[in-house]
């Protein structure tokens, strides 16, 4: 927090507007966007803010001022028909002096010309709207391709002070956690300035004064010092003032950042990062500053589920954020706002002049701690470009972090000898593929540095626009098609106009409540079982979750577009904490084809009488050095523990500590049919304390049994091992009752058209069957529906997709919907951006048979997935029931 002057009078309230060209004026609020008014949302301007008032004849000081802390995006200030300053920029406060231009006790109007980007029309790299200030050579960040544009006009307060004739231009503070502290300041002209610093409790710690011509500098190392860290995050104040009149209060703390290896130390302790990411989006108000109130809330609220801080994605909040995150203990990670940019002759002026202020107002906060300079940037932003600014903000910041490229040139194409103090990946992955990233990008021979995910682990939920409408039907105006209202402009993503025909049209308009709650069902999981496998790396140091709230583009939010929160507080916090328990698995290996290969296999679930021995780990950044005593039991509902067990570590954990603890093993029961049971563990280092729960599913010895007359045709081999399970597989349809099929051939087809059944195993890059087959993902970006359908028998789930379908999760679905035929389905794919209906498994009918047709992936193999069926246990079951089915039904 800054204050500065000797009076000051907030102008901020009703201004009046009009847009060039119009004759009369409008009411507007300051602060404010002029997109909140009836207008449509691309008009980029120019614009004109109005305000007259009279000056009050009692103002002290020699200097008269405005100070205006947030103008969007370039604008014009005059003062009585007087030009007194201009700025270009749209994140950054800045003055402009009135001395010489108003009277006290005299009138005073004030105007400002604004004009912001001018957006793009059809997405990116379309023509933009006619306009001076192309939206891609602006640093605007990634709001204008959250909701199509940027917003305009002057969004954060407006002040007039007086000074005396000396004043502040600039001011830093730099402090340490062992209290040793450095101030400077700069003044316009020779004078006297004074320093005096308080410590949390309101007590002067330090006092001092110099006389200077320019710059003054202040050592000291201040007695008890008290240091600043989420949990206790203690805040001194300095007091500096000119001897005519000028002053500044600034905030700060002690702590210090430090990195060993690939360990991030806030003040000498180890430290995992577990940030939200913020976008800088605000519905209700369409700018970025919704106010203190609304800031203090979503800083909570996120505390609540476990983070510890939030990166702010392209975009720089006012200066209240700031403060809020340094008096609540949040950590913040600035990005500065490039993304997508042109590098025209113009953005390369701009870039570091922008730069430089906006880290001034960084700077002096101790909840930051890292930046980076821009995201996911291509070859088109050369080192030319990016050397000079990261050494200008790494000279400016102390020990915070910098990095020049959020994500990594190597991974987005860019510049590949990076200016870097942390590597940086953005991981968007389904979850079988995620080790697989993870093992690929870990740095092992490169030096060993902090590694960060600065931004991944999306899941888009489902949103029900139902409860988005008022009460007289109007719908929001970021969900129609009207381009006025709803202009498309830079986003890439504009399905959500069309979502709700769609929705109408599958039949799943009247189904928003069920599918919102399996959707977050799905997201949770997704978010457990990634965060918890990216705690058990030791070189992670930590990671962005995508993202704090809903938006147009994107349902991947702690909380929804009303505010919502999706997620249970404490169940979220089990794996988004200090302290984490994790789970891990016996490791094996096959002999293929004459060498050894991972045999990865369905950790989750097992076959009566198999072995099953999960490995609970502690990953541990608290502050406790203490043994850790872990408790675990194994049971299934309605019943005896399976088994159960405690453990106390021979040593001491200290924080930074990622470690196996103990290893729990049992024997699979014997089951009638499948049950769920449930690891859940306990540990306790000192004062603190965790819990977590996995589930197991368990199936009966032989699923296969009592089945007979199945035809195995596998001409690619996916199935090779089925034989090991089902022991009576026939290679010949003539005298079979059904199916199991990986490839549509004519003997199949003719099989099933003559009254056979039979399984279709169909993938996109095999041969074409009666449906046609697309690429997509199955985690992300998807709501599966498991539809009422007799083929899932006694299947175990919850009626949402859990981790007993990861072995046979796929990356392609079935388009039923535009195959022309009439499909009883069995799994349904519902993407939550596009809210088009695909099919993971349905049965046709097909001549006078029918037909099971599916992408899930029976045989595994995708990522981390098991290695053939045999290893494939719930997916085999599956595959049982559908057999049993035809069958039984034929």
């Amino acid at each position: 927090m800054e204050r500065r002057c000797i009076r000051a009078i907030s102008l901020s309230g009703r201004w009046e507007f009009r847009f060039d060209g119009e004759d009369s004026w409008r009411s507007i609020p300051v602060p404010g966007c002029w997109e909140a008014l009836d207008v449509s949302k691309d008009r980029p301007g120019p614009a004109w803010y109005r305000l007259q008032f009279t000056l009050p004849a009692d103002l002290d000081g020699e200097r008269l001022w405005l100070r205006f802390d947030g103008v969007s995006y370039a604008c014009a200030i005059t003062v009585n028909g007087r030009e007194v300053g201009t700025h270009i920029g749209l994140w950054d406060a800045f003055v402009v002096e009135i001395t010489g231009v108003v009277v006290r006790n005299g009138p005073v109007e004030l105007l400002v010309r604004v004009e912001k980007p001018a957006a793009q029309t059809h997405g990116p790299g379309s023509p933009p709207v006619p306009g001076s200030f192309p939206l891609p050579e602006t640093l605007c960040g990634f709001l204008p391709y959250v909701w199509g544009q940027i917003f305009g006009g002057i969004w954060q307060d407006v002040t007039l002070y007086t000074t005396g004739r000396v004043v502040f231009e600039d001011f830093s503070v730099q402090a340490s956690v062992s209290g040793d502290i450095r101030v400077e300041a700069d003044v316009s002209a020779p004078a006297t300035i004074s320093l005096a610093i308080a410590d949390p409790h309101g007590a002067i710690v330090f006092e001092s004064a110099q006389n200077t011509s320019g710059r003054a500098g202040f050592s000291a190392t201040l007695p008890h010092p008290e240091p600043w860290s989420p949990r206790h995050p203690s805040l001194y104040e300095a007091r500096l003032r000119v001897d005519d009149g000028d002053e500044r209060t600034v905030r700060f703390g002690l702590r210090s950042i430090d990195v060993d290896g690939s360990t991030l130390y806030l003040n000498r302790r180890p430290l995992y990062l577990r940030m939200a990411l913020s976008w800088g989006w605000y519905l209700e108000a369409l700018h970025s500053n919704p106010g203190p109130v609304h800031v203090r809330a979503a800083l909570e609220r996120l505390r609540s589920l476990g983070y510890n801080g939030v990166k702010l994605c392209l975009w720089f909040p006012p200066q209240h954020y700031f403060d809020l995150a340094d008096e609540l203990g949040m950590l913040l990670w600035v990005e500065l706002p490039m993304w997508l940019p042109e590098p025209t002759s113009f953005f390369r002026r701009q870039m570091p002049v922008e730069y430089e202020r906006l880290v001034r107002l960084a700077r002096n906060h101790p909840s930051v701690i890292l930046y980076t300079l821009g995201c996911e940037l291509s070859a088109g932003i050369s080192a030319e470009i990016l050397e000079p600014v990261y050494r200008l903000v790494k000279a400016m910041v102390g020990d915070a972090l910098v990095r020049d490229n959020s994500g990594s040139g190597e991974a987005y194409g860019g510049l590949l000898n990076e200016f870097a103090d942390y590597y940086d990946y953005h991981f968007y992955s389904d979850i079988q593929f995620f080790r697989g990233l993870l093992d690929y990008f870990s740095p092992r021979w490169r030096p060993s540095i902090p590694w960060l995910f600065g931004e991944f682990c999306d899941l888009d939920t489902f949103r029900d626009l139902r409860r988005l409408n008022a009460a007289d039907g109007t719908k929001p105006w970021w969900t129609v098609s009207d381009p006025r209202r709803n202009p498309r402009g830079a986003r890439w993503q504009f399905d959500i106009v069309d979502q709700e025909a769609r929705l109408r049209e599958n039949g799943l308009w009247e189904h928003g409540a069920e599918l919102e709650r399996i959707s977050e069902q799905q997201a949770l999981l997704h978010r457990k079982w990634t965060l918890e496998t990216t705690r058990s790396y030791r070189e992670v140091s930590g990671y962005v979750v995508t993202g704090e709230v809903d938006t147009p583009i994107s349902t991947a939010g702690m909380w929804d577009d009303l505010g919502r929160l999706k997620f249970d507080p404490a169940e979220f916090r089990t794996f988004n904490e200090d302290l984490v328990l994790l789970v891990g698995w016996d490791k094996r290996r096959a002999w293929i084809r004459g060498g050894d290969r991972p045999a990865y296999w369905d950790t989750w679930s097992y076959i009566a009488g198999e072995a099953v021995r999960p490995h609970l780990l502690v990953s541990h950044y608290g502050s406790t050095c203490e043994h850790a005593q872990l408790t675990w039991t194994v049971d299934m509902a309605g019943g005896a523990a399976l088994a159960q067990g405690e453990t106390t570590t021979p040593a001491a954990l200290e924080p930074g500590s990622l470690r196996e603890v103990a290893i729990v093993e049992l024997m699979a029961p014997n089951v009638e049919t499948p049950r769920r049971a449930t690891v859940s563990t306990s540990v306790r280092i000192g004062s603190e304390t965790a819990a977590n729960a996995w589930p197991l599913w368990f199936f009966p010895k032989d699923g296969w049994c009592g089945l007979a007359d199945i035809a195995l045709v596998d001409p690619a081999g996916r199935l090779d091992d089925l034989h090991v399970i089902v022991h009576n597989l026939g290679d010949s349809l003539d005298h079979s009752s059904t199916a199991i099929a990986t490839a549509w051939t004519t003997e199949v087809e003719a099989f099933v058209a003559d009254g056979g059944c039979a399984i279709l195993l169909q993938s996109d890059g095999g041969p074409p069957g009666p449906v046609p087959v697309v690429a997509m993902p199955f985690w992300r970006e998807a709501v599966k529906i498991i539809e009422p359908h007799p083929a899932w028998g006694d299947f175990p789930h919850d009626g949402w997709v859990g981790l007993q379908f990861f072995g046979c999760a796929t990356d392609c679905a079935l388009s039923t919907m535009e195959s022309g035929r009439e499909v009883a389905p069995i799994l349904r794919r519902l993407d939550a951006r596009t809210m088009r209906v695909h099919d993971y498994a349905a049965e046709l009918i097909w001549g006078r048979g029918r037909v099971i047709v599916s992408t899930l992936r029976f045989e595994g193999g995708l990522g981390e997935q098991p290695r053939g069926i045999a290893r494939n246990v719930a997916a085999a079951y599956l595959l049982s029931c559908w057999v049993r089915y035809l069958l039984d039904d034929s």
